[in-house]
């Protein structure tokens, strides 16, 4: 599963068709604006995936279950928006980073840059919802929430020490050795049932969108700005 699909799947799968009637878009105009989104959204989990000492805000918004309702129900687009905003700056870092994304998504789409700005933060939590129920239907909700409660220990998920009441010692460790290029012959049973639940969330950070090469050459250079987000920042 890719994020294009999770989107596609959400509210029944009429989350775009819901989108489309709350921004006063065209059906076809709306697709092509959560089409040049996608990438966006792919490359910002992507980079943070990769990063253990930013990963945690996206860690605890799956774990949370806050964006359950943006996903699942086509009542819950208008309210999407308002969950979706402080997920916007967790993803993307600074708001000149997300003046680019708007930009540039404006520029591929043809849809105004006011619109793509009002519908980032309702997309940005429509998919997390459908990542935490994907991860559910896989039976992985408990990592979410396992890698959340480590996440947010005073030393993240990079640290060695002593895990979260509950897991064996040194599992964040040796969970991360079989992540980040470590042994995954050394990695505890509880850590590997971890890093496997991280690598099924990350496989699912795929865009599964056709990007151009000028678009997906556009998009990499925004990413290279990503930066962790200073607390509290959104759009």
């Amino acid at each position: 599963m890719t994020l294009n699909d999770i989107l596609h799947s959400a509210q029944g799968g009429q989350a775009v068709a819901n989108l489309a009637a709350q921004f006063g878009l065209a059906p076809e105009a709306a697709e092509a604006a959560v089409q040049a989104m996608i990438p966006a959204f792919s490359a910002a989990l992507t980079a943070m995936a990769a990063n253990p000492a930013v990963v945690g805000a996206v860690l605890g918004e799956l774990a949370s279950g806050a964006h359950a309702a943006s996903y699942g129900d086509p009542c819950q687009t208008s309210a999407a928006g308002g969950l979706g905003g402080a997920v916007l700056g967790q993803l993307f870092g600074s708001p000149q980073t997300i003046d680019q994304i708007v930009a540039h998504v404006a520029e591929v789409s043809g849809v105004s840059a006011d619109t793509i700005r009002a519908m980032l933060p309702a997309v940005a939590s429509i998919l997390m919802g459908g990542l935490a129920h994907a991860m559910a239907n896989q039976g992985l909700s408990g990592v979410l929430g396992q890698l959340a409660n480590a996440a947010a220990a005073p030393s993240g998920l990079g640290s060695t020490a002593s895990p979260p009441s509950g897991l064996g010692a040194g599992l964040f460790g040796s969970f991360l050795g079989s992540i980040f290029g470590g042994a995954h012959a050394t990695a505890s049973p509880e850590a590997a049932a971890l890093a496997t639940g991280f690598v099924a969330l990350s496989a699912m950070f795929a865009s599964g969108v056709q990007v151009a090469q000028t678009h997906q050459a556009s998009m990499s250079a925004i990413a290279q700005s990503f930066t962790q987000p200073p607390s509290g920042t959104g759009v």
